[in-house]
């Protein structure tokens, strides 16, 4: 974003109530974290936990080890 173009939403946000500031607020800390943290899977998504699936080989711990790992790094 351009520098007058920030400048112009800076003044627009100066025209909001408090209540519409602090909503404002919250979509950009919910937005910020999800770039920081994106949504995780939950461990049962990798195994299979109660499908009755699993780790069926060291091939796929191995892939699921891996994937973790390139999530940390994202």
């Amino acid at each position: 974003m351009s520098s007058s173009a920030l400048k112009d939403l800076a003044q627009q946000l100066e025209q909001l109530d408090a209540e519409d500031k602090l909503a404002l607020l919250a979509l950009l800390a919910e937005s910020l974290r999800r770039q920081i943290r994106p949504e995780r899977r939950p461990l049962s998504a990798y195994y299979g936990l109660g499908a009755g699936q699993g780790f069926k080989t060291a091939v796929d711990v191995d892939t699921f080890i891996q994937e973790e790992r390139a999530s940390w790094e994202r």
